[in-house]
Formats: structure tokens, sequence, C-alpha cells
């Protein structure tokens, strides 16, 4: 179906939500964000799934719901969006970084337990660019030392791993469905994915002022939540938009295997590591070039505009400076800022707008071998 017809569904989807909201109380304006609730758990893997305002509110209320606060610390990559590491800060505790690495970009599982202390109550890996994280290491890791493991999956709906979705590992896993993200919706979204019967009750009211259904909701507020559901409209549009989730990743792995196809051997460029065992959903790729600032100048010169997401690992940031990281101590991390782009994946783009990119990197190339 072509995206004029999807976005004439989507408008009838929304037009009855408005006509509805005359005659229906608040419970029935969020019947899409339960549906889709339930959709989305099974496509993820899992029994359970909370639909929520935002990303960061995912990864606030699962560490809100393990009773993480003030005094605790909680692993994190040094590289990633700022929630990761701003959502720990959020409820108090201390994030502590970890390098990750340069053929994948994600947390380098081989130096988390030099900084897991008696304080550590959970590692958050996060699927950067819709790889995956070492979650087999990493569940064997934090079994051993009685940690929880909260997945920040904000890139990852749909990708992959062994044959099985991202729900299948940790326990609580984060989506985003934010417009700029492959499978989002026109504004913001979020969810958090989880088999547990212990967090269903705890998230459930964390996410309504803390109480257990809306008829109680004046009169028994259990614990201290908030207001962080996702929108109607934002359930309306990713209902319509979830029958064309796995043509969007068949399109953007296509544009994905192009580029490495395309353009291996031009230049100094550099892929991450094609592993067979991960299916990644063409969220984004990475190229690792030392003449980035250039090639990225003479693309968006040119009406291209390659992904800039990284250029400042998160432990550098002015908000996090107190927590007392230098320049040097995160290797990785500041050579990604230095050398690392995003070629444009979009499944709107077609392989006619794959190869002029193509042809636009050669360009930049050929100047210098002249």
């Amino acid at each position: 179906m072509s995206e004029f017809f999807l976005k004439l569904k989507i408008v009838r989807a929304l037009m009855g939500i408005v006509l509805k909201k005359g005659n229906a109380d608040n419970r029935a304006l969020y019947e899409p964000m339960h549906f889709f609730e339930k959709k989305l758990a099974k496509h993820a893997g899992v029994r359970r799934a909370f639909a929520v305002a935002s990303g960061t509110d995912a990864l606030i209320l699962s560490l809100r719901t393990l009773g993480i606060g003030p005094g605790d610390e909680v692993v994190v990559p040094a590289v990633s969006f700022f929630s990761t590491a701003s959502a720990v800060m959020w409820v108090g505790a201390k994030p502590v970084f970890v390098d990750v690495e340069l053929d994948t970009f994600n947390i380098d599982v081989s130096k988390i337990e030099s900084v897991i202390t008696l304080r550590t109550k959970a590692i958050i890996p996060v699927h950067l660019n819709g790889r995956m994280a070492d979650m087999d290491v990493i569940l064997s890791m934090a079994k051993k030392h009685s940690l929880a493991v909260i997945v920040d999956a904000a890139h990852a709906v749909g990708s992959r791993y062994m044959g099985n979705p991202v729900g299948v590992y940790g326990d609580l896993v984060c989506l985003s469905f934010n417009f700029t993200k492959l499978f989002g919706g026109y504004g913001n979204g979020g969810a958090v994915l989880t088999d547990s019967d212990g967090f269903y009750d705890t998230i459930f009211r964390m996410r309504m002022y803390g109480a257990p259904s809306w008829k109680e909701l004046h009169t028994n507020n259990t614990i201290v939540g908030v207001s962080s559901r996702l929108d109607p409209f934002e359930a309306a549009i990713l209902i319509e938009k979830f029958p064309y989730l796995e043509s969007y990743i068949a399109r953007q792995r296509e544009h994905c295997g192009m580029y490495r196809e395309l353009l291996g051997g031009v230049g100094d460029i550099r892929f991450l590591k094609d592993d067979p065992r991960y299916e990644i959903n063409g969220y984004r790729f990475p190229i690792l070039t030392k003449q980035k600032n250039g090639l990225d100048g003479f693309l968006r010169e040119r009406g291209i505009r390659p992904g800039n997401y990284y250029p400042v690992p998160l432990p550098y940031l002015p908000a996090l400076q107190s927590l007392g990281y230098q320049k040097g101590d995160f290797p990785v991390a500041e050579k990604i800022a230095e050398e690392s782009l995003m070629a444009p994946t979009h499944y709107s783009l077609t392989k006619k707008d794959i190869i002029k990119i193509v042809d636009a990197v050669k360009r930049f190339f050929a100047r210098d071998s002249v």
C-alpha cells in the first residue's frame, strides 16, 4: 500500500477518536492504547506491554519500578542518547559509564564487571542503531551479581538476536515511538515490556497516578505515580502502521546492504562488524572515516543530510560533568565522536536515492586521489 493510502487510514482512525470524544469518558478514549499494547506484546515476544508517553518515561518508570534511587548506581554505555543517563539521574541514582566496542557501538561487556560495586543495582545495555547488545553475556553477568537488566531498545523495534525479538532479553525492555524512529508516530511515545507479573502491577499503577484502576483514581493511590500513557492519537497512528512494520524493516535493511556493497573500499570508510546472528532492523547505518567533518559538509552542500548523533560521549556532556569523568577515560567513545556518521536509510528512500548518496560519497573521496 502506498504512503498516501496509509495516511488516509490514519486520518480516518483519528477522526473516529475525535467523533467519539463527545460520547465517551476517558477510559473509552484509551481503547486504542490497550489494543496497541496487545499487538506490541505479541510482536516483541512478551506477556505484558505498557504504552507510555515517551521512551524516556519508559526508562524512568522502569528504574522506579525496581526501587532504584539515591545512593544506587546503574551501569550505562558511554555512547547513547542523553536520556539513557538522564533517566538514571532523574530518579536520584548515579550513572556509571562503560566504554563501547568500536565494531558494534554497544557497551563493551568485557569492561562491565570492573565498575560493579556494592551500590550497583542494574545494567542498562543499549541496542544502539538497531543492533542488539551482547545480551547473553550481560544477563549471565547480571545473574552472577544479582543485578537487574533494563534494556534501552529505543532503536531496536523489530531487531532480533538468534531469531529472538527484543522483548526476550532483560527484566524490563524500553521502547520509543518518537517520530524519528523506524516505527514512530507523529509525536512521541514509548513502552515498557516485561514478562514479570510482579512488575506488571507496579508499572500499571506508576503510569496512572499510583492507582490500580480508573475507578480508584481518586481513592486508592497506593504509590506516588505519574500520568504517563500513550496518547490515543499516537496509539491509533501506530496501530495503522503496524501491518507495515516488517516491510519498513526490509526496505531499510536493503538500504544498509546497498551501502555495505557499494561503499566497500571507498576512501578510508569502515563499517561495523557484520554478524549473521544479529538481525538489525536497519534503523541506522554507521560509517567511520577520519574525514568525517569534510564528508559531512560535502554531503550537506548537496542536499544530503547524514546523521551526526554521537558528537560528544555521554560522560562529557555539561549536565554530567559533576560525575568527574575526563577526556581519555573512554577512548572508543571518543573515536566514535570524532569519526562516525550515519548514512540515510529511511524506508521512504528509493534505490535511486541511495545510489545518489553513494555517488556523492565517492566524489568526495575521489578529490583526494586526484
